[in-house]
């Protein structure tokens, strides 16, 4: 690939005391084969060895820092305004990248340019790295996006310009905060899903979906749930039984779009024109 003829690239890391992770995350996108990344780490203030680990490659580097800040959503914003590339993407402390995902993302977006968010498919692993299960999203609509909106994180790049335009992330969100960017996303562009394996979300007893989204949610994490159904479900979406039939509605349109030629032919050519 020629770097001069391909848009810059903004990776941001948010960190805090996952030294156990932060090595196998950082250098999941230092290799990635795009040549025109621009990455940056913002650690909140680290004590377990991790700004060690960020200095043994910060001359690879754009900008990083290690502080204290107000979470997750901050540290996330607080990189992206030193951000100077037209694709963004960040990717959290003990998740990765594969390595032709930078790729893959770019691809899509030149070729649809009306689509200034892409995403691609999840597998989880656990703290040993080892695939526990796998999430394969349905393509998203506006419509039924009112009752559920889930895309993999670490695999979602969008154009700088609608961040900026939606002013980034909602600070005072600390666990929906993502599902929070995309609904109002959602109102500027459509999504185009990627339908292949682009990285790995890792579940492990600090994630926060254990001990904030799991089966005992805490009391923050709640909040901030009936906040999202507040703001963007309808009514309809707000009555448990519909969300159910909505959640065994998506399993049909999983197995029906699995089998649809058209992903099929997007598989295809990511094989022919990513992995050639």
């Amino acid at each position: 690939m020629n770097k001069i003829n391909l848009p810059k690239v903004t990776i941001v890391t948010p960190s805090y005391n996952q030294a156990e992770f932060l090595e196998e995350t950082i250098l999941s996108v230092l290799n990635q084969t795009y040549p025109n990344i621009e990455y940056i780490v913002v650690d909140g203030g680290s004590t377990d060895g991790s700004v060690d680990i960020i200095k043994k490659y910060e001359d690879r580097l754009a900008w990083w820092v290690s502080e204290p800040d107000n979470g997750q959503s901050d540290a996330i914003n607080k990189g992206f305004a030193h951000a100077t590339g037209e694709i963004y993407n960040w990717l959290n402390s003990d998740d990765i990248l594969y390595a032709e995902t930078v790729s893959i993302a770019v691809h899509f977006m030149q070729k649809y340019p009306n689509y200034e968010l892409v995403y691609g498919d999840r597998v989880v692993i656990d703290n040993k790295g080892r695939i526990v299960d796998v999430f394969e999203p349905v393509a998203v609509s506006r419509r039924m996006a009112r009752f559920a909106l889930r895309i993999p994180q670490e695999t979602t790049f969008f154009t700088s310009r609608i961040w900026h335009k939606v002013g980034g992330l909602n600070e005072s969100l600390h666990f929906v905060m993502d599902s929070d960017l995309w609904y109002r996303f959602l109102d500027e562009t459509r999504f185009f899903h990627i339908p292949v394996f682009m990285g790995a979300y890792r579940n492990h007893e600090e994630s926060k979906s254990v001990y904030g989204l799991g089966k005992e949610k805490s009391d923050k994490a709640m909040e901030e749930i009936y906040y999202l159904r507040k703001n963007y479900s309808s009514l309809l979406s707000r009555i448990s039984l519909l969300r159910k039939m909505v959640r065994y509605f998506n399993l049909v349109r999983q197995a029906y779009e699995k089998n649809r030629r058209t992903r099929r032919l997007i598989k295809e050519e990511v094989k022919n024109e990513i992995y050639k």
